[in-house]
């Protein structure tokens, strides 16, 4: 005899609504996994920050054992002091250590055929003169007394000048320093003809 056959149904196809349902789960255990990574990385990140962090403040403490930073002010020049008008006597005056003055600077530019400094009066005390030779031609620069002594008309008499800087090439520049007592000066280039030629100006030196 022939067993009787049973047939099983087959399985029922879920519903979309099972569909949604798992695609949902899906969705949200997909959302977890990527949150706990970000709150990983995050956690990496700052673990580097606070690291390095520590090995800067080490480093530094160390520095602060082993190095002492000395910061040295500028010492005293005779550049004008900022803010004062350098036409009026004392422009330019630095105090020294000892509460006297130092040396003050006139800038002095020289060409064809003129003299100009940087002032035309100071008080008195030592001055240094820094002249700059910007003509063509060489030039020279003396500081006397004057009435100024000539040897020939147009032509002063080097001897008497109380100093000078000698014989500037084009572009080049000298320094000299005069203790200067109160009254008038004269400023000028003793090459051969420029005195005549109008290179020269009055300087004046009034009481400190």
């Amino acid at each position: 005899d022939q067993m009787p056959t049973t047939l099983e149904p087959p399985p029922e196809a879920p519903s979309l609504e099972d569909e949604l349902h798992e695609l949902q789960g899906k969705e949200n255990r997909f959302e977890i996994r990527v949150q706990n990574g970000q709150i990983w990385t995050l956690v990496a990140t700052l673990f580097a920050v606070a690291t390095a962090v520590a090995a800067l403040t080490v480093a530094l403490a160390n520095t602060s054992d082993n190095n002492t930073v000395v910061m040295r002010l500028p010492a005293a020049t005779g550049a004008p002091v900022p803010g004062t008008a350098s036409g009026m006597p004392g422009a330019g005056m630095t105090p020294g250590a000892n509460g006297a003055a130092m040396p003050r600077t006139i800038n002095v530019q020289l060409g064809e055929m003129f003299v100009r400094p940087s002032a035309t009066s100071i008080s008195a005390g030592k001055v240094t003169f820094v002249a700059r030779n910007g003509g063509q031609l060489i030039h020279e620069l003396m500081v006397e007394r004057a009435p100024i002594k000539m040897d020939a008309p147009g032509k002063p008499d080097e001897a008497a000048a109380l100093g000078m800087i000698q014989d500037m090439q084009p572009g080049a520049s000298g320094k000299l320093t005069l203790k200067l007592t109160p009254g008038t000066y004269e400023l000028f280039c003793n090459v051969t003809g420029h005195y005549a030629a109008g290179q020269h100006t009055i300087f004046t030196v009034t009481k400190a």
